[in-house]
């Protein structure tokens, strides 16, 4: 295929359609020499001096907003102060969630977007409950963590909602490039109810539908604040977990503009991630982690800008896959239409490096990416002495913003010793095409995957050939969706989804998916997925069976207290799969949470194992207690184990499922425990953590950390 045409095709479209506005709002906000009070009420007569504006159209639906909602906006020339006035007569207000930055999305919700800087510069997105609970999202960090007010009051089918937003929580403001977009989100109907929007309004971070705000004050903050911040960390062990010890070390931002800055990770410390990733679904291929360490979490949203439907994750920077480095430098920002973003994760004899960037044209419905990834070094981590891998991917889309998109893909990898010994097959393209409306979607793609395009820090999927080694893969993938909401009904809403895939090698085929699924949700949280279909993939040279069938029911769906039964069936390698998955999650008082999982695969295979068993075995039990002390101090106590072996694919067990570690060598455990809590409070400039164990482990390292953080400066994430 030829990609350079292919690009350039692309380009050309882009230059040559115009997409008209989709309204013509904006809101000329006053200013007050006096803040208005944030109390949860519109009794301060300060409010009756605000812009008033009406969040009438309701994304769900595509048509007029169900329920009213009132918008006020005042601002004293050093914040932006909010109120929305909901009225909620269909149901009852949801807010379950005490704790700011848990669980977003599982109550009601008033959002507010803002763009400082325009469309190419970077977003925010602040968002409270009925009861005041708060939610932060910026686009540059995914710890944006500043200090800002909301408090809300519950009423006889209303709410208000009152809400202060420092301007200098934000960057790269000017007087004349303020936008902005307010949305209201009913949690039992699933409504989205905005200011500006239109039929592929993509929710409340949509900077194609921000509109406006004039008059916002001149003497704005173009450069923030430096940030550093420094961390102390004492550590009582076990001679098992390598002993007690104390570590100090800092993450450094400093602003070079309005919109870049220079960042440096100095003797990281990760000791506080308490994310519990584990778990015994099976799966083929490799799985996929979430990265949650800040030096690699601060800058994610710059890197992977690609374009994929129908596919695998098939990303060249898997950030997950590089060791905690010694210390990190990196730079990240936006000039105009361009956003570019760099590191360097300097380890103990291996360095891991990402450039990326990314330009859009005015109108945002185009944009093209380039990324590159490279390690090297002399490490046991790596595969071989002064070992070098470089990867290269680009990316074009086009989007009308209306109906239609398509996009293209292509990388190429690089790298010593044996890593590639045929650059014919060391290449990765794509190029795909998808058709949307209000409520169905259609998309998918043409690629073609070489066998030897692996790389290093990324994450692709591949099939295995006899010798375990990854195989070509060429095909193609396509996905449909269709979703229907009810007028009048006591469905909320109910989806249908169609998925296939077929891939081939030159010896023959490799993968092949078919899936259809029907989702259907009620306005009392009742929800039913059915799922059904074949899948095959080559492994170990040989196409077989990992079909998984499921059938769902959840209840109180979407919301924080959610009770899940899952059960799952279908040919799985050499044998028959039956699999259980069971989860709740209980309120206890106002504050506290009780999540009980209880999780069962149970193999049947046609041929006996070396053991002489016919049956294979796997259990994952969770039993976890969270209590939200206030709305910035929580507390968490887990309780884990799991045991017996996986699913097998090749009829060869994979023994027991964790090891723990000794002075001699690691001892195997037919079952692996695990407990841990953890403690954290946060304040504006301070963070404290006292915890014991690691959730995120196979088994407890048995330490226990007491760590205060320190932010110098500007606050956490701004």
């Amino acid at each position: 295929m030829k990609w350079s045409a292919s690009l350039a095709v692309l380009f050309c479209v882009a230059a040559c359609l115009v997409r008209a506005d989709a309204a013509t709002l904006s809101i000329t906000i006053p200013t007050v020499e006096t803040a208005p009070k944030v109390d949860g009420t519109l009794r301060d007569p300060l409010w009756q001096k605000a812009a008033k504006v009406q969040l009438s159209y309701d994304r769900l639906t595509h048509g007029a907003a169900a329920e009213p909602t009132t918008a006020y906006l005042l601002t004293d020339g050093k914040s932006l102060f909010l109120a929305f006035d909901a009225k909620q007569t269909r149901t009852a207000v949801v807010a379950n969630q005490r704790n700011n930055n848990t669980g977003v999305d599982t109550d009601d919700e008033v959002k507010v977007g803002l763009w400082p800087a325009g469309k190419n510069g970077v977003s925010y997105v602040f968002i409270s409950t009925p009861i005041g609970t708060r939610y932060q999202v910026s686009s540059e960090n995914l710890s944006y963590e500043p200090t800002w007010d909301s408090v809300g009051h519950i009423g006889q089918n209303e709410y208000v909602v009152t809400m202060r937003v420092p301007l200098s929580t934000m960057r790269g403001a000017s007087q004349n490039t303020w936008l902005i977009n307010m949305t209201r989100f009913e949690v039992s109907t699933g409504a989205l109810y905005a200011w500006s929007g239109g039929e592929s309004f993509q929710g409340t971070p949509d900077q194609n539908y921000a509109m406006p705000l004039i008059g916002m004050p001149a003497a704005v903050a173009t450069r923030p604040k430096p940030r550093v911040g420094l961390y102390g960390l004492g550590a009582v062990a076990s001679p098992v977990a390598g002993g007690s010890t104390s570590r100090a070390g800092a993450d450094i931002s400093i602003p070079i503009t309005g919109s870049t800055s220079i960042l440096a990770a100095i003797h990281p410390d990760f000791s506080n991630v308490e994310s519990d990733q584990q778990t015994i679904a099976p799966t083929a291929f490799r799985r996929f982690f979430n990265e949650t360490r800040p030096f690699f979490t601060q800058g994610a949203n710059y890197y992977n800008v690609y374009e994929c439907d129908a596919c695998n994750a098939e990303v060249s920077l898997y950030t997950p896959a590089i060791p905690t480095p010694r210390n990190g430098y990196a730079i990240e920002g936006t000039q105009g239409p361009a956003t570019f973003a760099g590191f360097d994760a300097v380890g103990f004899g291996r360095i891991d490096t990402a450039q990326a960037l990314t330009l859009r044209n005015n109108s945002q419905n185009f944009r093209i990416s380039a990324q590159h990834v490279g390690v090297n070094g002399n490490s046991p981590s790596l595969p071989g002495p002064s070992f070098r891998d470089d990867t290269t991917q680009i990316m074009a889309k086009y989007d009308d913003l209306h109906h239609n998109f398509i996009y293209a893909n292509m990388g190429y990898e690089s790298a010593t010793g044996n890593w590639i010994t045929d650059s014919s097959q060391a290449h990765f393209s794509e190029i795909g095409y998808g058709h949307y409306g209000p409520y169905h979607f259609f998309g998918g793609g043409l690629r073609k995957l070489g066998a030897q395009y692996n790389p290093f820090d990324g994450f692709f999927t591949h099939s295995t050939d006899a010798a375990g080694s990854p195989t070509e893969m060429n095909g193609y993938g396509w996905f449909y969706n269709r979703n229907w909401v009810p007028a009048g009904s006591s469905f909320k809403n109910i989806s249908f989804n169609i998925y296939d895939d077929v891939y081939h090698a030159p010896a023959g085929l490799t993968q092949s998916d078919f899936n259809v699924q029907l989702d259907a949700t009620t306005r009392k949280f009742w929800e039913v997925v059915l799922d059904g279909g074949s899948s095959y993939a080559m492994i170990n040279g040989a196409v077989i069976p990992v079909t998984q069938e499921s059938t769902r029911i959840i209840y109180h769906a979407g919301t924080a207290t959610p009770t899940s039964l899952l059960y799952v069936t279908g040919r799985y390698g050499d044998g028959r799969l039956d699999a259980w998955y069971r989860s709740t999650t209980i309120k206890v008082g106002q504050r506290g949470a009780l999540s009980l999982q209880a999780d069962t695969t149970r193999q049947y295979l046609d041929n006996p194992l070396p053991n002489g068993s016919r049956t294979n075995i796997q259990w994952l039990e969770r039993a976890s207690f969270a209590y939200q002390l206030d709305p910035d101090t929580s507390f968490a106590l887990g309780v884990r184990r799991f045991f017996g072996p996986p699913p097998v694919l090749n009829g060869v067990s994979a023994g027991p499922s964790c090891f723990i570690a000794h002075p001699g060598a690691p001892t195997a455990l037919g079952y692996c425990p695990n407990v841990s809590f953890a403690f954290h409070r946060r304040s504006p400039h301070d963070e404290y953590y006292f915890i014991y164990g690691s959730a995120s482990h196979t088994v407890t390292v048995p330490q226990f950390l007491v760590k205060w953080i320190h932010y110098i400066g500007a606050e956490k994430g701004t």
